[in-house]
């Protein structure tokens, strides 16, 4: 059975698709089978993951979403996934999925229907990564009630920091009182200028403020114009430049949550 684990910051530009589609990428180039879930408006992992004019897309997230709202029933897997080049499985996702605010507004238990979509592919996967939208509401939500687990991206600049409060808050509020099982696996920085010193403000201000409340990962993503650059050629920096400084610190990231996974389930065996 797959762990769910959602990317997820409520304010954009802080490298969470960068960094959905690069961890799919690399659990499955390490042999897991991974599902991506593009569940932002706007595709962006769609588009990296080299999906071509997604808003003429017939099935997306949003589409599956609104099938089990109407109890309707759900497509085979084969005719929607877009399988991509690194064996990663995408379930797309195009404008459309803007409107699930508005069409989950009178649903009953609406937080639960991603849960439910997600149960009918979980037992084929051992990860299943949810590139989110930069906003609360019921869409996030969803993804909070559905996940295991959250990876926190944040630019190491101030208004980014500073939103991290708020988005706890609601983690908070759920893991309390709704899904007991969802953890935090941790705050990642990214697009660091590690010889600023903005920078190692930041990254001092984002240490004292929530070091003892969550954890951080000892990595950071460094800021690089290739990852941009990446997009252009429908690919992850790691597939474009693996020698990149941002391509090699994502695989640092990569082998630092699978040895606290690794550390985490060891502990419990004991």
């Amino acid at each position: 059975m797959a762990k769910i684990i959602a990317i997820i910051n409520e304010k954009g530009g802080v490298g969470k698709t960068a960094t959905a589609t690069t961890l799919a990428y690399l659990l499955s180039k390490k042999g897991h089978r991974t599902a991506l879930i593009d569940f932002d408006g706007q595709g962006h992992s769609s588009i990296i993951s080299g999906v071509k004019n997604t808003n003429k897309l017939e099935v997306t997230i949003n589409t599956l979403v609104r099938r089990l709202v109407e109890d309707e029933p759900l497509p085979p897997p084969e005719s929607y996934i877009f399988k991509t080049k690194c064996e990663v499985d995408l379930i797309p996702s195009n404008t459309q999925l803007f409107t699930l605010e508005r069409n989950l507004c009178n649903v009953d238990f609406r937080e639960h229907i991603l849960t439910r979509y997600v149960d009918t592919i979980k037992d084929s996967y051992e990860y299943i990564i949810i590139d989110c939208m930069p906003q609360m509401g019921t869409p996030m939500i969803n993804v909070m009630m559905c996940a295991d687990s959250l990876i926190i991206p944040t630019q190491a600049e101030l208004l980014s920091a500073q939103g991290l409060a708020e988005l706890l808050k609601h983690y908070q509020l759920i893991q309390k009182n709704s899904n007991h099982r969802l953890r935090i696996e941790g705050i990642l920085i990214t697009m660091d200028s590690a010889n600023t010193i903005l920078s190692a403000q930041v990254n001092d201000m984002i240490q004292q403020g929530f070091a003892d409340k969550v954890p951080i990962f000892n990595t950071r993503i460094p800021r690089s114009i290739k990852v941009a650059e990446a997009v252009l050629y429908h690919q992850t920096i790691c597939e474009f430049m693996p020698e990149n400084p941002a391509a090699i610190a994502y695989e640092k990231f990569v082998d630092e949550l699978l040895a606290g996974e690794k550390n985490k389930t060891a502990g419990r065996s004991a």
